[in-house]
């Protein structure tokens, strides 16, 4: 909630409405964000837990940040891209960047110039809303959402509709931790929901379309595999999944150890039966509430057709149209570049563009006669388009040092030397080579054939880059987390990389996967097979300790915090959530449901309750309800508006708890907002020590009073 804006002025018609992805408020909410900031209102932390939430990331390169744009689904118009390469050309530097979330980035933007960027994106209808931080972040589709035969319904138009139903709720805003969901448009789970904390499959049960609902799985620092949470559920439902999932994160997710803050570490503190019965009994509570609009989706009966692999190269589309896969060489483009790919989009009757997780542009719905002069036209800008499996490198990289404050090693220097090694390798035409500059996992080393994760190492007592090799991974399969192998000099990677695959190539077994090598081999057989060059790396004493693309001897980045796991503003989470509670009440009251608006209504009085006890200096978070509410009494008696409230909206709750018919529960409703737009009053004010008088307080203890009383004596 806005300074501007009240409890008591919250739409209460949300559930008419389907929420906008860009919006110009949204950029007015930063521009007077950057303002508090600039003006020194607001500290480095409530700045830096804000900007993430709009998509501005700090690079390794101070006083410049990487911008995030949000495209749920990887859904891109042609005038989208001509914006894109326009922004990029004014504000930023170099190239733009296609993600593993089907985001864009721009980079070495300065902070100063954000607020006008962000303006001029906005206003072309783009969004950077929750594309970083402790939020919900860009949902992400299978790489031929819209044109793949096999589909039963278009997974980016499913990811989009749930994106709008939970951007800017005040749920969403301060997690835990970041949330990831990935849908797919058939069970052959392109969209990899074994690495989400959410993932969803499209579906046919008994005659019914649906999706079958994944949960739990992730890869970074603990690579973990998702688990099933509901065989089939209708697509109304959706929503109710996503949110019930956000519930718990919210709930029962570390706020102390953001490594230890995602989904998975829920189901592991939980077990897999508790956490799904826990799911479930969220679910069967949000399913009953109103949900935002759903307009039913288009499905289709899917035809047999041969799985997708990565790239794709020309198409045919299910519609009878084409489309024309792209590949960039790790999803990089220059704003002429983009400009020039539009342009061949609008002359050839494209109807948009998608982006992959895979970092592959897509032309979509070209006509079938138009494909050869598309293929021809984006080969003489450079790019790739595959003719047959394997004439394309199929390689993913995130940026590394080039940009990123944590990487540890130059990922994309490394991605573009091993993209020959792909090419034309007839054991496995579509090998994936997936790298990632630090154990993050950006660049989903765990889910590749052969995958790379930077990290640094010292030799001879010397930093020196080297890589984790990991074998054998597969996002289209739950629990197919690559086999970690042995760490090498990052010099030697490559050539690490042609002997793997030369001895798959030569040894695999007739129609034997390189997941059913690398475990027939095991850890200590995948060693073996690399020992001469672990050897060969050991007596080097002069390459081993440069980078790739770096002429300097390596040294490692200084330690920096992981903006992705920034902390958040304490009072700031609490308004979101009393927020939040207001609007539950209100969907609730809408929905009929007067036991949902209760629990509701209680939720909101204690995040309130806390927000006034956290002005105190108290952030205490294992306080129950009523001593929450003692506390707040104490620390307040001298405030008849806070205790005139309080009191208000403790009996407003018990009359409509004793059975005071639906007038009671409206006027819980408004006594709520009161209670809720008090705390928001007074937290805003300067807090002035005066206001307490510690002789009043003698009859009260905790920890709140002992401040109060060693602050007034001078302790």
């Amino acid at each position: 909630m806005s300074d501007a804006t009240s409890a008591q002025a919250l739409s209460r018609d949300w559930e008419t409405t389907i929420e906008p992805l860009s919006s110009l408020s949204d950029f007015e909410e930063y521009k007077a964000a950057y303002a508090s900031f600039t003006s020194g209102e607001w500290d480095d932390e409530r700045w830096t837990a804000f900007r993430l939430r709009f998509g501005v990331y700090g690079q390794l390169q101070p006083g410049v940040q990487m911008i995030r744009i949000k495209l749920p689904g990887g859904i891109l118009p042609i005038e989208w891209l001509r914006s894109i390469a326009a922004i990029n050309r004014k504000y930023a530097e170099g190239e733009a960047h296609i993600t593993t979330r089907q985001d864009f980035q721009l980079y070495f933007v300065p902070l100063a110039r954000t607020p006008d960027l962000l303006e001029e994106l906005y206003s072309a209808g783009l969004t950077t809303r929750e594309g970083c931080g402790n939020t919900l972040r860009n949902m992400t589709s299978c790489q031929l959402s819209g044109a793949c035969p096999r589909e039963h319904v278009d997974a980016a138009v499913v990811a989009d509709r749930i994106s709008r139903s939970l951007l800017r709720n005040p749920l969403v805003q301060h997690m835990p931790r970041k949330f990831k969901v990935s849908v797919s448009g058939c069970e052959t789970d392109c969209g990899a929901s074994g690495i989400h904390d959410l993932g969803l499959i499209a579906t046919e049960k008994n005659g019914q379309k649906g999706f079958i609902v994944n949960g739990g799985g992730g890869t970074g620092g603990i690579p973990i595999a998702a688990v099933s949470l509901l065989d089939f559920v209708v697509e109304e439902d959706v929503p109710a999944v996503l949110e019930s999932m956000i519930r718990l994160h919210q709930r029962y997710s570390n706020r102390i150890n953001r490594n230890a803050a995602r989904i998975k570490f829920l189901i592991k503190r939980f077990g897999e039966e508790k956490f799904r019965t826990l799911f479930e009994e969220e679910f069967e509570r949000m399913r009953i509430l109103p949900q935002r609009p759903w307009t039913p989706l288009d499905w289709r009966d899917p035809d047999e057709a041969p799985e997708p692999v990565s790239p794709g190269g020309v198409v045919s589309q299910h519609d009878g149209r084409s489309a024309v896969v792209v590949n960039p060489s790790l999803g990089l483009f220059t704003s002429e570049q983009m400009e020039a790919l539009a342009d061949i989009a609008e002359q050839n009757g494209a109807e948009e563009f998608r982006i992959t997780r895979d970092q592959n542009f897509i032309f979509m719905g070209l006509p079938r006669d138009a494909a050869e002069a598309v293929k021809k036209a984006v080969r003489a800008l450079g790019f790739g388009v595959e003719e047959r499996p394997g004439d394309v490198a199929n390689v993913i990289a995130c940026p590394g040092t080039t940009t990123c404050r944590i990487g540890i090693t130059n990922s994309q220097n490394f991605g573009h030397e091993l993209a020959s090694l792909a090419l034309d390798y007839e054991a496995k035409p579509e090998v994936s080579l997936m790298i990632s500059g630090c154990q993050n996992g950006c660049g989903l080393h765990h889910v590749a054939d052969f995958g790379f994760r930077g990290m640094g190492k010292k030799i001879d007592g010397r930093n020196a880059p080297h890589y984790q090799i990991y074998v054998g991974g597969n996002p289209r399969n739950l629990g197919d987390i690559g086999l970690s192998g042995p760490i090498v000099v990052a010099r030697y990677a490559p050539e690490a990389l042609n002997i793997l695959m030369r001895e798959y190539a030569e040894n695999r077994k007739e129609g034997e996967s390189v997941r059913q090598w690398s475990e027939r081999l095991g850890k200590q057989g995948l060693s073996d097979v690399l020992a001469p060059v672990l050897e060969k790396a050991t007596a080097d004493t002069e390459n081993i300790y440069l980078d790739w693309g770096e002429r300097e001897v390596y040294e490692p980045p200084a330690p920096a915090k992981s903006e992705c796991a920034a902390t958040f503003a304490v009072d700031d989470l609490l308004m979101d959530l009393a927020d939040d509670s207001l609007i539950g009440f209100d969907r609730a009251l809408f929905g009929g449901q007067s036991e949902g608006g209760r629990i509701f209504g209680h939720e909101g009085i204690y995040y309130a309750a806390r927000r006034l006890l956290v002005r105190q200096g108290d952030v205490r978070e294992d306080l129950s309800h009523d001593e929450t509410l003692h506390t707040v009494r104490g620390g307040y008696a001298d405030n008849p508006q806070v205790l005139a409230a309080l009191d208000k909206v403790i009996e407003a709750e018990n009359t409509a708890a004793n059975g005071g018919g639906n007038g009671a529960l409206d006027s819980f409703r408004e006594a709520l907002a009161v209670w809720i737009d008090t705390a928001a009053d007074l937290v805003e004010k300067p807090f002035e020590q005066s206001l307490f008088d510690a002789s009043a307080l003698e009859d009260s203890s905790g920890s709140v009073m002992d401040m109060i009383r060693n602050q007034q004596r001078g302790a």
